[in-house]
């Protein structure tokens, strides 16, 4: 059996609310939990089962680009990704310093490169043991879409969902004030763009649980940010810049596989 035929058959034959193979555990996308970050800051995640979903946009989309090119993506393995993006305080609670022009602990951080963010990463990887991660651009615009095909998680048009440049006072605003998706994320589109764990290349077609190149000289941003037409702010726009590069339109979301990380949501869990 060739591996692609491989990957397909063993997401078919995995338990369809997405439960680990082998365990008593049950999860369907949308469900929630929770993990402690080191400095103690709380980080609500929510569930994005194993699927299949229709990634980039038509032509006729309005806002539409040549590296947009329709192609189905199979994601074999779920995983866990914030409910907000990374906020302030959450950075401040597991690293010494932060560039964020935009101040207050609820909102999101900013002006952060891609290197910032591994750093940040790592740091939560040295206490929690090896979970934390980017989300891939795949698994990004999976959970952004939460099953929709629309331009917007939420239709055609953003539709409350988001922070951009005719609402958003050229600034960011604390997370969580916008209409989540329908699994239950807030702000996929606007208030940030969020860092990807992939170097930009154009589509090539179907894929299964795609990473990107090995290499390359851009990293890719996803959702749109305070500052961008709404348009731009698309389930299907990308983004590429410069990993070592900084900017206060530049934050990032993170994703968890699966693991001891993560525990039950409990009641008046904080941002």
């Amino acid at each position: 059996m060739c591996i692609a035929s491989a990957a397909i058959a063993a997401l078919a034959s995995a338990p369809a609310d997405g439960s680990a193979s082998g365990t008593n555990v049950v999860r369907k996308s949308g469900d929630k939990g929770v993990v402690v970050l080191p400095g103690g800051a709380k980080m609500e995640v929510i569930w994005c089962a194993p699927g299949k979903f229709r990634m980039g946009s038509p032509n006729d989309e309005i806002g539409h680009l040549a590296d947009e090119r329709i192609h189905v993506v199979t994601l074999t393995k779920g995983f866990w990704l914030g409910k907000y993006e990374v906020t302030l305080g959450q950075w401040d609670s597991v690293m010494t310093s932060d560039h964020s022009r935009f101040r207050g602990k609820n909102k999101p951080v900013e002006n952060v490169s891609w290197l910032d963010c591994e750093e940040f990463i790592d740091h939560v990887n040295d206490a929690l043991g090896g979970a934390a991660r980017f989300p891939t651009e795949a698994e990004w615009e999976y959970a952004c879409r939460a099953g929709s095909t629309a331009p917007f998680s939420g239709g055609e048009s953003v539709g409350g969902m988001a922070w951009f440049d005719k609402n958003s006072d050229s600034h960011t605003h604390d997370v969580g004030l916008t209409k989540p998706n329908a699994w239950g994320f807030y702000d996929m589109h606007g208030n940030v763009l969020e860092w990807c764990s992939d170097w930009f290349s154009e589509i090539k077609g179907d894929a299964i649980d795609p990473e990107g190149p090995p290499m390359g000289m851009f990293k890719v941003l996803r959702g749109g940010c305070w500052f961008f037409f709404e348009s731009d702010c698309r389930s299907a726009n990308r983004v590429k810049r410069e990993p070592n590069l900084r900017n206060c339109i530049f934050g990032l979301r993170l994703a968890f596989s699966d693991g001891a990380a993560v525990s039950p949501l409990r009641e008046n869990t904080s941002k």
